[in-house]
């Protein structure tokens, strides 16, 4: 069950990778509004790169909703006295459910302005949530000691923090950009715009900066903890790797103006970024235990 846990997990990240070239490229209307097929067609003209791009994302979906499908009803049924698995293959559906409505109506309502912002906030917690679902199939925990417990969750609950502000950022940044507050600031033309003020796009711009600074300083926090009491090394800088990446990256946009290139690049390291904090939490919260007293 965990291999398959694991399996949904890939094609989800898969998914979640498309649907960011989708936005990046800007083919969200090269299918048209006859969802799920492409323009009335179920073999689209090929070629047009957007068409494949976006076809190829409309063509993920069903086979996402058979494997969440499949892997929460048997997480459920093998699992059910384990309640954590029980409120993440629930909350799995859920997600599922949500972010499927939602990239549905994006589509037949032609992408409004600052829409894909829920699309991107489901997708986004469906990969956290399925993440942790298969960290919470793991039945072979690590026990700590005392003091050494202590250390660890304190550090955690420091990655947390940082980790909650990062998912706001990454929940921020893509009403940025849908909203075309990223239009404004960049002085770049666009058919509709949610927010058209430049002192708001600035505002939003700003904020997305000082969420970065604390995440920043909240994960190099949580490398210090990690490389000392040696647990989650690798993954604690990958996740540094990452963060700072992202951040590179998101100023090489607002300096260059090169969106489609530097903002595919960064809705992919994000998605990364969310799989490895995820990866993270789920390793302290099912795989790490409080050695029993004797």
């Amino acid at each position: 069950m965990k291999k398959f846990s694991i399996l949904t997990t890939i094609v989800t990240f898969l998914a979640l990778i498309l649907g960011n070239l989708v936005v990046a490229t800007d083919s969200g209307d090269a299918c048209g509004s006859t969802w799920p097929v492409c323009n009335g067609q179920i073999i689209p003209d090929i070629t047009d790169y957007h068409v494949i791009i976006e076809y190829s994302h409309r063509l993920m979906v069903p086979l996402l909703v058979v494997l969440t499908g499949i892997n929460a009803i048997g997480a459920i049924i093998k699992y059910r006295k384990h309640k954590p698995v029980f409120v993440l293959a629930i909350l799995s559906i859920i997600l599922l459910l949500f972010q499927s409505m939602v990239g549905g109506l994006n589509v037949l309502l032609g992408t409004p302005p600052g829409f894909t912002t829920f699309d991107v906030t489901f997708s986004q917690m469906l990969l956290v949530i399925l993440v942790l679902l298969s960290y919470s199939l793991n039945n072979k925990p690590v026990e700590l000691d005392r003091d050494r417990w202590s250390s660890v969750s304190q550090s955690y609950r420091a990655f947390l923090i940082g980790y909650s502000v990062y998912v706001l950022q990454v929940i921020l940044g893509a009403f940025f950009k849908h909203s075309r507050a990223s239009n404004v600031l960049l002085d770049i033309p666009a058919m509709e715009y949610l927010i058209k003020s430049e002192s708001i796009a600035n505002m939003i711009y700003s904020l997305h900066w000082v969420a970065t600074f604390v995440i920043i300083v909240a994960a190099i926090w949580f490398v210090i903890y990690a490389s000392r009491f040696r647990y989650h090394i690798l993954l604690s800088w990958l996740y540094l790797l990452s963060i700072v990446m992202n951040a590179a990256v998101g100023f090489v946009i607002v300096i260059t103006g090169n969106v489609v290139l530097a903002s595919s690049l960064h809705m992919l390291i994000s998605t990364v970024t969310m799989a490895i904090g995820a990866s993270i939490l789920g390793g302290y919260w099912f795989k790490m235990r409080k050695k029993a007293a004797v």
